[in-house]
């Protein structure tokens, strides 16, 4: 497997040390930040803009441009309950700002972070969860990674698959623009991404919740207060003591992984007639990054289930998947690493 550029520490082991994290307690974790006399912190709700221009994910009557906006204010009205802590928008209303005009705001208000709030979709509408991308670049990955596993571990507490803490390169550095300019202006930012619009996964749990919006800011401003070690006199929150994950400064640049999974392989399969149960075990491996979805196939691969979430602590697992008719004669598994590569196992004949 070739990463674009060989990295200061594999992001595998980062993200195995931030997967880790979700499971287990605070006390895990090793560096101890305490909140600075005075924290400014940029929310930066994504796209917003009139007429066909700049609107972001459109699916299932959800417009990406309205709900980044919302989830912003509710973000910014709980972080107003902390101490010591100032809260500025990129824009209130539905207008376009450009990528750098963000940023540049950012910079003049002295911002500490900057949050990119955003919702997603996928080409092929397959994929589900939440991720936060941040810079590749030295102290600004450094800083993005901190925040971003107290992120991820809020936004799994919430029940929302975890995608995982990513870079993307392009031919002028980091592939994101708000990163990019974020790092040319000296403003740390990442991008969060909360779930999937076009998937059902996604669509359910946002149905499922009275207010998902407002449960999404929370999470934001909760894992923003625990970043910084933030108190709130009003809330009865203590944050001070919060232990954020400690990332060394790389001193190379932390490259996406740009090639599939190199292990994709149905081991056995048997079928429970009563039920059409059938029973496979899968081997799935990447060396670079985690495998984290496979799907499932009965027509050799002309149709695809959707994603399942793979168990991310193993190589080898065994799958229960359900075949109501009880007429599927074969069956090809794929495999999704964090960067969803792709990799499509033998195809294996049900008895």
């Amino acid at each position: 497997m070739r990463n674009k550029i060989k990295t200061f520490v594999s992001i595998l082991s980062l993200t195995a040390m931030v997967f880790a994290l979700i499971f287990t307690s605070e006390s895990a974790t090793v560096t101890v930040d305490a909140a600075k006399d005075k924290v400014v912190i940029v929310l930066d709700p994504g796209h917003g803009g009139t007429g066909d221009r700049n609107l972001g994910a459109q699916y299932n009557g959800i417009s990406e441009k309205e709900i980044t906006l919302k989830t912003a204010n509710y973000a910014k009205a709980y972080l107003e309950n902390f101490d010591n802590v100032t809260v500025y928008m990129t824009r209130t209303s539905d207008t376009e700002v450009t990528l750098e005009d963000r940023v540049k705001y950012a910079k003049s208000v002295n911002a500490d972070f900057m949050y990119s709030i955003h919702f997603n979709a996928s080409v092929e509408h397959d994929l589900c969860g939440s991720e936060v991308w941040v810079s590749a670049y030295d102290k600004y990955y450094e800083n993005g990674y901190e925040f971003a596993a107290a992120e991820i571990q809020e936004l799994s507490s919430l029940g929302l698959y975890i995608r995982g803490i990513k870079t993307r390169l392009g031919s002028n550095g980091d592939y994101y623009g708000i990163i990019r300019h974020a790092r040319n202006y000296d403003v740390n930012a990442v991008i969060i991404e909360h779930c999937y619009l076009d998937h059902p996964a996604d669509v359910a749990w946002l149905k499922s919740q009275a207010d998902p919006y407002q449960t999404l800011a929370i999470a934001d401003a909760t894992a923003i207060a625990k970043y910084f070690g933030l108190k709130s006199t009003k809330l009865g929150l203590d944050y001070s003591t919060y232990k954020n994950v400690d990332i060394p400064t790389p001193t190379t640049v932390m490259g996406d992984d740009l090639t599939p999974p190199t292990v994709c392989t149905i081991n056995s399969v048997t079928r429970d007639r009563s039920t059409g149960d059938i029973t496979a075990s899968i081997t799935a491996s990447d060396p670079d990054t985690p495998i984290i979805y496979y799907r499932y196939s009965f027509d050799g691969g002309k149709n695809w289930s959707y994603v399942v979430g793979w168990n991310r602590t193993k190589t080898t697992d065994t799958v229960v998947i359900k075949d109501p008719s009880i007429k599927a004669t074969s069956l090809t598994i794929q495999v999704y690493n964090q960067y969803d590569g792709k990799t499509v196992s033998n195809t294996v004949t049900i008895q």
